[in-house]
């Protein structure tokens, strides 16, 4: 649970980060409530996502390589 929680916050604040930088060159204001929701949708994505890639090119003895 604690992979899921930490790869969101951070999401969050790279979306934050890129939607500020990006809204002035788009000439769009910057929203930080569709920021935030990108961000925790990205986030459980690539929670999800990745532990089960790595699992399948890294065999060890974790719970993550059983993952199919």
């Amino acid at each position: 649970m604690g992979r899921y929680i930490v790869t969101i916050v951070w999401s969050v604040i790279y979306m934050m980060v890129i939607g500020f930088i990006a809204a002035p060159l788009t000439q769009s204001a910057f929203n930080p409530k569709e920021a935030l929701i990108i961000g925790v949708v990205f986030g459980i994505l690539f929670a999800a996502i990745i532990p089960t890639i790595t699992a399948h090119s890294h065999k060890d003895k974790s719970k993550f390589s059983n993952l199919k």
